[in-house]
């Protein structure tokens, strides 16, 4: 009888010793996955930082209603005339101090979350809205660690988080990193001319606009910001003399986006470069090196905003090949083919996409 009770006693003291490690290890588990899903969601390094609004993938549903075609990007542009200067850079003490004008970023971004992906819409739309959410969600993140010294310094960071990878954006109930929106959707679109719009808030990166970009004059956008990159000091450099280009590493980096092999990569890029540089590029002589790439944060230290603020593009007159330098006010003549500046107005210039390119 003894004997039996004690076996018995024992077997009740095992099975609950069991439970209540089970138990244990549920909520560990638990735990770690919490604090997993809060880091990829949104950093936490600010106090004031604001979250984006988490909603199930059923919510998000029951909201998406919103095409690319439709989705308003007036907001992202009034911000980025009032805090991005002429070069590109970017007031981000003002705009943080700005409590209104930093829930009307944030709200722009959380928008994004009732976009329905699977409503038709033109490429040009699509490539519009995630130029304009990469750049969005860089500056919001700049915005949430401000003052830093370099993106870099959060790639990752003493904490192990990175930028580039756990600052997510919902759009339609999907989660997207910069990452995600740069390789696997931007791209993918076949535009290589994307690597002179996305910006990464280094000083080597291509100049961030003054204006959001539209669907109906993205192809005019993109042509302009483009010739800009190689025709900015530190980001494309040539000598006609010695036979040598030097290159922004974004061409290193990205190399199979502008051709298969160097020469085809100078054939393409050759359209916008000055005319000398063009030349030089396709006369198959030229020797390629690269430039330093400088990380240091694009920060307005003296605001330099145009008094209109408009922000200056070329229309190619016929089928250029060559641009010139972007000045306001100023027509040029390049390899036989005229080119005009004129102030943008992003209502007009509706581009042609297709799988190969804008055009």
């Amino acid at each position: 009888m003894k004997s039996s009770l004690t076996r018995t006693f024992g077997i009740a003291f095992g099975t609950l010793c069991l439970m209540i490690s089970a138990q244990v290890a549920f909520a560990q588990s638990g735990n770690r996955n919490d604090g997993f899903q809060q880091s990829q969601t949104i950093p936490q390094q600010r106090s004031d930082a604001a979250p984006f609004a988490s909603q199930s993938q059923s919510q998000s549903r029951q909201l998406a209603r919103v095409g690319f075609e439709q989705y308003d990007h007036r907001t992202l542009d009034a911000l980025l005339q009032k805090y991005v200067d002429q070069n590109g850079n970017v007031d981000y003490a003002a705009w943080q101090s700005n409590q209104q004008d930093r829930a009307t970023l944030m709200s722009y971004l959380r928008g994004m979350n009732s976009l329905d992906p699977s409503l038709n819409a033109s490429q040009p739309a699509q490539m519009a809205f995630w130029i304009n959410a990469y750049n969005a969600l860089t500056i919001e993140g700049i915005l949430q660690l401000y003052p830093t010294k370099s993106i870099k310094d959060h790639a990752p960071d003493a904490s192990g988080y990175n930028i580039w990878d756990d600052f997510k954006l919902p759009v339609g109930g999907t989660e997207y990193s910069l990452n995600d929106i740069e390789h696997q959707i931007l791209r993918k679109m076949g535009d290589p001319r994307i690597h002179f719009a996305i910006v990464c808030a280094s000083k080597s990166c291509p100049q961030l606009s003054q204006r959001a970009y539209f669907p109906n004059s993205l192809d005019q956008q993109l042509a302009y910001s483009s010739a800009l990159f190689f025709h900015t000091p530190g980001k494309f450099s040539y000598d006609v003399q010695r036979g040598q280009i030097g290159l922004s590493p974004i061409i290193q980096w990205f190399g199979e986006d502008f051709g298969r092999s160097d020469q085809e990569r100078l054939q393409y890029l050759s359209q916008f470069m000055p005319a000398d540089a063009a030349r030089l590029a396709t006369s198959g002589s030229a020797t390629i090196s690269y430039l330093e790439y400088d990380w240091g944060l694009n920060v307005a230290t003296i605001r330099n905003l145009a008094p209109s603020q408009n922000v200056q593009a070329f229309r190619a007159q016929g089928s250029a090949t060559r641009q010139q330098a972007p000045v306001q006010g100023q027509s040029l003549q390049g390899s036989g083919t005229r080119q005009q500046i004129e102030t943008f107005n992003p209502t007009q210039q509706q581009g042609r996409c297709c799988k190969d390119g804008c055009r």
